[in-house]
């Protein structure tokens, strides 16, 4: 695997950040301020000096910011699983992974056998006595109220972890714990939406069509009219009878049929496990060692990602709106519903979206949940037992997500 990214923990770097975290928070963040429950905080302290895999959702991209945040509140010091491409990102790449490193980040490309991170996780947890955060989603959902499929990987991890500390004759608890992020905005977002929506509305619609109506209906009229041009773009056929939900549900699959077709998959899988699969492989082809490969492999190689690029900007595509409902809004016309699909909407027109705030970050964590308890089922219901724990992992994340008011 190409370049693995091991975490290099460095106190004196990690106490640096926390100190001039309010600084960073100001200049990158917009101002987030944390709201932690005194039986959040209990429940995470119950755990300290114990393994323990933190499972927090990932609706945002200041989702890792937020549990660092949460690691200063507590005076913690955490690892982070974290996406091999994310090392690699901006003009800054070699500074940004190592400080990341410095944090206690480590990579893994995901959806292959990544032994580096596999065997680095392992170790963590059965060697050391820390927590370890892995958003156990993926990828972003984008929606402050929506929590997609967990991954059954990071509850498969934990026990793999058991087996060695039960080979190591090591006896002491492995906790997973369900932790809820969920954003608002404490201040009247409202005027900041209506020039989001006119910005949209002066790249989208012609001038004749850009009469005053209610709010919603705007936000509503941006999305049908991006919509029809999508459709044209792909030779979707639109049926006036059929419901814009079920449209957009048809769209995504042709997508990715689309995608699968080019490189030559076929799945009859749901459309979130089919985008992650093609997710993943896109990933395990671009972070091949290209140094051990014969001039044949790199050739292949290299037509494998001139095929990629044919298809990518339809993945980025599925993955932006890959959670996204017409009703989203409708049943709740809230600030912070309008803006997590303004950020849609914004990054599929533009290709890059606005941070707006400042925000508040409510963070609930759900009950510890002692993995040891489950580990004589696990051995002889292996796959059963995973993919249980792993849906009552996710089951509790959306019900302390749906508790924030």
């Amino acid at each position: 695997m190409l370049d693995f990214k091991p975490p290099k923990p460095n106190t004196t770097v990690i106490q640096v950040a926390k100190a001039i975290m309010p600084l960073i928070n100001r200049l990158c963040l917009k101002g987030l301020t944390l709201d932690v429950d005194t039986e959040s905080i209990a429940r995470l302290k119950a755990t300290d000096g114990y393994p323990t895999v933190l499972a927090p959702n990932h609706a945002a991209r200041a989702d890792p910011a937020i549990m660092f945040l949460l690691s200063k509140q507590l005076s913690q010091q955490y690892y982070y699983m974290t996406a091999r491409e994310t090392f690699d990102k901006g003009r800054f790449g070699g500074l940004r992974s190592f400080l990341l490193q410095r944090f206690g980040a480590y990579s893994i490309v995901r959806g292959t056998a990544d032994r580096n991170a596999f065997r680095t996780t392992r170790e963590l947890l059965s060697e050391g006595n820390s927590s370890l955060v892995i958003f156990a989603e993926g990828e972003i959902s984008r929606q402050n109220d929506t929590v997609m499929r967990f991954e059954r990987g990071i509850v498969q991890l934990c026990f793999w972890a058991l087996d060695d500390m039960k080979k190591a004759e090591v006896d002491k608890p492995l906790y997973v714990v369900p932790i809820g992020i969920k954003y608002h905005y404490p201040q009247d977002m409202w005027d900041d939406i209506d020039v989001a929506l006119t910005e949209l509305e002066a790249h989208i619609l012609p001038p004749t069509d850009r009469t005053p109506i209610e709010r919603y209906e705007r936000l509503r009229r941006i999305g049908v009219a991006i919509f029809k041009t999508l459709a044209a773009e792909y030779q979707y056929k639109v049926d006036e009878t059929v419901s814009l939900d079920v449209h957009i549900r048809k769209l995504k699959g042709q997508l990715l049929s689309h995608a699968e077709q080019i490189m030559g998959i076929h799945s009859e899988a749901d459309v979130l496990t089919r985008v992650r699969s093609l997710k993943n492989l896109v990933d395990a082809e671009v972070y091949r060692d290209v140094e051990q490969m014969t001039a044949y492999e790199r050739k292949i190689h290299e037509e494998l990602l001139q095929k990629f690029q044919r298809f990518y900007p339809d993945l980025e595509r599925l993955i932006n709106f890959i959670a996204i409902t017409d009703g989203y809004v409708a049943e709740e016309q809230s600030p912070e519903r309008f803006l997590d699909v303004i950020v849609r909407l914004e990054r599929e027109v533009f290709g890059t979206s606005k941070m707006r705030g400042p925000r508040v970050a409510s963070v609930r964590v759900g009950e510890p949940k002692d993995l040891r308890e489950c580990y004589n089922t696990y051995k002889t219901k292996k796959r059963e037992t995973v993919e249980q724990i792993t849906l009552e992992l996710e089951t509790s994340v959306q019900t302390l997500v749906t508790g924030v008011s």
